[in-house]
């Protein structure tokens, strides 16, 4: 009779939970990267802002040139201040995630070590089985000899 393990579905399920923790927490590194990338291109958008202004400033400009720069550069500041803050989130939600994903792992380990414990008991009662079975048919044909 095949070995046959008797929470297999529960494994199975705690498997299924485990890849759902780590396609969560890959999504979240995701938003992280994207927001990271986000971050450095208002960054570099504010330094051009930056040096563009200085330009306009070094050749003469109008002031209400002046003022839209200004307040273009206030925005892109802003921007940069709220994606900051959103990836301050994001990582608090990437270690709680984390988490997360290693309790289920942890839950899925442990079925699995307690299923390979099975086997290598039901392993080693087969084997034993098979001894017996050989024994037998040893110890019969050798009366048989006598």
């Amino acid at each position: 009779m095949p070995f046959q393990f008797s929470l297999a579905a529960v494994l199975k399920y705690r498997e299924s939970l485990e890849q759902r923790e780590h396609l969560a927490l890959e999504r979240i590194q995701q938003e992280i990267v994207r927001v990271e990338a986000r971050i450095r291109q208002v960054e570099q958008d504010c330094s051009q802002a930056t040096q563009s202004r200085a330009a306009e400033l070094s050749h003469g400009t109008r002031a209400a040139d002046v003022q839209s720069a200004y307040e273009y550069q206030i925005a892109l500041e802003q921007q940069r201040e709220a994606l900051f803050a959103l990836l301050q989130e994001l990582r608090i939600k990437w270690r709680q995630q984390l988490a997360s994903f290693e309790v289920a792992r942890r839950n899925r380990e442990t079925l699995e070590k307690l299923r390979e414990k099975k086997f290598e008991a039901y392993s080693h009662e087969v084997a034993k089985r098979e001894q017996a079975t050989m024994d037998d048919i040893f110890l019969s044909r050798r009366g048989r000899g006598n």
